[in-house]
């Protein structure tokens, strides 16, 4: 262990150790996010965006 291991809470560090869906098997867990998207959220999303000619075309990083 490093020498910050003293600085994880120890309910954190035990939640670790733990196999994953220990206790809580077959239970699905809260959706905290409405379901259906507001009406104007999907239009505003759904407009394009202009194209700006000073930005160029994307660069991919590689050789050209």
């Amino acid at each position: 262990m490093s020498d910050n291991h003293d600085l994880v809470p120890h309910a954190d560090a035990d939640e670790q150790r733990r196999p994953v869906g220990e206790g809580d098997a077959g239970t699905p867990s809260e959706v905290a996010v409405p379901l259906e998207a507001d009406p104007a959220d999907a239009a505003e999303q759904a407009a394009s965006v202009p194209f700006d000619e000073e930005d160029g075309p994307a660069t991919t990083g590689g050789p050209e």
